[in-house]
């Protein structure tokens, strides 16, 4: 069972309505969470760009301020005349003093050709002369950014005139922590000052605010090159070059650290992820409520159908909520509804008949299982008309139809306490009447009979009808509706055989039955598994007392029944359809044991008894072509038996088949000759090339003077149609030589052989031989 069968209906809309809900919770969370962090990287954007626009202003008011002082320095007239006396310690003295006056970090004086006049240094510094050169002509106030000795300085020169240019005052002011910490304090950023004195190599830190100096210094040192330094998973920052295109390499570069930036962001994701939680759990259990709400009358609606489906009666559930349930509930009243008229109208036809109105066999049957069940008793009535089919063919179904009616209507008049009245086949009716004494029955039946059988008046014409009825006890003649269907059949077939109009079951009919139906199941595997035994008894030559032709005799030992006759088996193989299985099997036995005779140097013939059925087989000419295909002698040593009674039952047929057989070569023999209806006439036109007596006439030939010219004249007329002529039933001396003196052909019996199996032939043969001058002795009367 699959996992959406196993959470049914409630359980499937449950899971869809929760996965609605994270889907949109989810979606929804996500969303927010983006529009947040967007909007805090925008915050930290634009308060680098406050920060920049701020670190410019503070850097260039910072500038205006020292060029101020710069100013009132190279125009203070002391100064001047030092500088105008030329003089080194004075220029010195004036230097120092002035330049601490302007606050500058050092300060240079420089002639007009470029050299040094006077320092505040120690040493000299190569790099603020190309600095100011980059940054425009000597008698100009001039600015630049600078690398020296470590730390990052402005650069601001100042021209001394007076008059012409007399000298250039350069003072450094330190990119120091103080001015970052002003800028930071200012901008709401924090701020590093950093360097590199040749392209290549790793930026310096000058100064900075925070505690970033460790994790900056750790960044630059790997990726020098590169201008975005800093790590953009911690920080958000922004680049300002100080210096410009004159000294790209001196930065101050502003930092907001994205965890503190983001806190306010992963506060707001918290209470956003508990919101949607909470939403969340806040569905599912709406989802819940919705779902028991709505699958609580589909349960409903599903148990109503259910018990409608199981033939109940159930109230339609009450569905307090409208639309397509309520539609619903009521398709599947108005289908219970219907349902109910449906199954009585099926039962109503399923248990009656529809011409008559009667029970049918269904209903009867019905009505005798409860009667068994209940351990009761009563009669059983039947009644089935000889001729209703051919009313139908003459008169038409519709007045068929009404003699079935008109009887139905007397039976009910007749037996009005009928337990059931039935109509069970075309013109087959039962009744289950009370118990009664068997002379009560035999009367009651006598009469209904003669009711049955009065004119009736249909189409306001009397017409009268035959039937015939049976009669049986219950439980006493059938204990179950098995037995009772068996012997009913039983029972009417031997009505219709019985010159009797009314016929009680007899026990033990039903034994025989089944008996034949048990030799019928287990011929067929008798036949398959070569259960039958073949017999011969020899024909000998009456003038000779040779041995010249065996005759076939099929036996069958039951493993359960003992013997059966072959009359029995043979009868119930045409009955069964298996006569020609069984033909077929007969001719493949007789042709291994003739050629096993013929290795074993009998010299005989064979005769096989065909059946009836068999002169209706099509295939019979060619099947003994093939089985005798390699047979030792030539086909006329192969002698067909048919009774006179299977010649008359289809002449023309059987006609047509023996003369296909007498085209093949064999030799054809009329079986039983004088027991059937077969005409001389008839008997003319037969192909057939002997006659065989029948044993009745022959067994008391010796003591029986009429059987004695039956025979005789049976004799002088085959051999007057040109016939040979083979008398069995021999059993004694005188009749096989009563048959000699008459000229009979062959003879057959007892006296002469029993049938013996075919290995036991040669020794049959044998003691033949040895009864040769018994056999061929004629009495003194009749050997003249």
């Amino acid at each position: 069972m699959g996992l959406a069968e196993r959470l049914g209906f409630r359980g499937r809309l449950i899971a869809a309505m929760i996965a609605l809900v994270v889907l949109v919770s989810l979606v929804i969370g996500a969303l927010l969470m983006v529009y947040l962090f967007e909007d805090e990287k925008s915050r930290a954007t634009q308060q680098l760009t406050i920060g920049e626009r701020m670190t410019r202003e503070v850097m260039a008011r910072r500038t205006d301020l020292n060029l101020s002082r710069l100013s009132v320095v190279v125009q203070d007239f002391g100064f001047r005349s030092a500088v105008a006396s030329g003089d080194p310690a004075t220029l010195d003295s004036a230097l120092e003093n002035h330049s601490r006056r302007a606050q500058a970090d050092f300060a240079l004086l420089i002639n007009s050709a470029g050299d040094l006049l006077a320092s505040t240094l120690n040493h000299r510094m190569p790099e603020v002369p190309r600095a100011l050169d980059q940054t425009g002509p000597a008698s100009a106030t001039t600015r630049a950014f600078t690398y020296v000795g470590g730390q990052g300085y402005e650069i601001l020169q100042v021209p001394v005139e007076g008059p012409g240019l007399r000298a250039r005052l350069v003072a450094g002011f330190r990119l120091d922590q103080s001015l970052a910490n002003v800028i930071a304090r200012l901008s709401g950023t924090d701020v590093v000052f950093r360097a590199r004195t040749r392209a290549g190599e790793g930026f310096q830190i000058l100064a900075a605010t925070g505690d970033h100096e460790m994790p900056m210094t750790q960044e630059l040192t790997p990726a020098p090159r590169t201008r975005n330094l800093f790590d953009p998973t911690q920080y958000f920052s922004r680049t300002i070059n100080l210096g410009g295109d004159s000294a790209p390499d001196i930065e101050a570069v502003l930092m907001i650290s994205r965890e503190a930036s983001l806190q306010n962001y992963y506060t707001r994701a918290e209470e956003i992820g508990l919101l949607v939680s909470a939403i969340l759990v806040l569905a599912i259990l709406l989802a819940l409520v919705i779902a028991r709400y709505l699958g609580k009358p589909v349960l409903q609606l599903a148990d109503y159908a259910r018990a409608v489906g199981d033939g109940q009666n159930p109230t339609p559930p009450d569905i307090r909520i409208g639309g397509e349930l309520r539609r619903l509930r009521n398709a599947l009243g108005d289908m219970l509804e219907r349902l109910r008229e449906r199954e009585a109208h099926i039962r109503y036809a399923a248990t009656h008949d529809d011409v008559t109105g009667l029970g049918n066999r269904n209903a009867l049957m019905q009505s005798a299982r409860e009667l068994f069940d209940e351990k009761g008793s009563c009669t059983l009535i039947g009644l089935r008309l000889d001729d209703l089919s051919d009313v139908n063919d003459t008169l038409g179904l519709e007045f068929g139809d009404k003699v079935l009616t008109g009887l139905s209507e007397r039976l009910q008049a007749e037996l009005p306490d009928a337990r059931i009245i039935a109509r069970t086949g075309g013109g087959e009716f039962l009744a289950l009447v009370p118990s009664r004494s068997p002379e009560r029955v035999d009367a009651l039946t006598r009469h209904l009979h003669a009711v049955i059988e009065s004119p009736l008046q249909i189409n306001n014409t009397p017409f009268s009808i035959r039937a015939v009825m049976i009669t049986m006890e219950l439980p006493t003649d059938a204990a179950d509706t098995n037995e009772l269907r068996r012997r009913l059949n039983l029972t009417f077939e031997q009505a219709q055989e019985h010159p009797e109009r009314v016929t009680r079951y007899q026990p033990g009919q039903d034994e025989s039955h089944l008996r034949e139906l048990q030799l019928i199941s287990d011929l067929h595997t008798a036949i398959s598994d070569n259960g039958l035994h073949m017999n011969y008894q020899p024909k000998l030559d009456t003038r000779t007392g040779q041995l010249v032709q065996v005759e076939a005799l099929v036996r069958w030992i039951h493993p359960e029944l003992g013997f059966v006759s072959p009359e029995e088996f043979i009868f119930l193989a045409e009955q069964s359809g298996q006569i020609h299985d069984l033909t077929a099997h007969i001719l493949k036995r007789v042709a291994a044991d003739a050629r096993a005779w013929a290795e074993q140097g009998i010299d005989a013939g064979i005769a096989i008894n065909l059946s009836a059925m068999d002169l209706t087989w099509p295939a019979l000419t060619k099947h003994i072509a093939e089985t005798f295909s390699d047979w030792h002698h030539d086909l006329d040593r192969i002698t067909l038996e048919v009774t006179e009674s299977a010649l008359m039952e289809d002449p023309d047929e059987a006609l047509a088949t023996l003369n296909q057989l007498k085209a093949l070569g064999v030799t054809l023999s009329v079986d039983d000759f004088g027991t059937g209806y077969s005409s001389l006439s008839q008997l003319r036109k037969l192909p057939v090339q002997e006659l065989k007596i029948d044993k009745s006439f022959v067994l008391k030939l010796d003591s029986e003077p009429q059987d004695q010219l039956i025979v005789k004249s049976t004799i002088d007329m085959a051999h007057g149609l040109g016939l040979k002529v083979v008398a069995e039933g021999i059993e004694t001396l005188p009749a096989w030589q009563l048959l000699q003196q008459w000229g009979c052909n062959l003879g057959q019996g007892f006296y002469l052989s029993r049938p013996v199996a075919a290995t036991d032939l040669a020794e049959t043969a044998r003691s033949l031989v040895a009864r040769h001058q018994e056999l061929t002795k004629r009495p003194m009367e009749y050997s003249q």
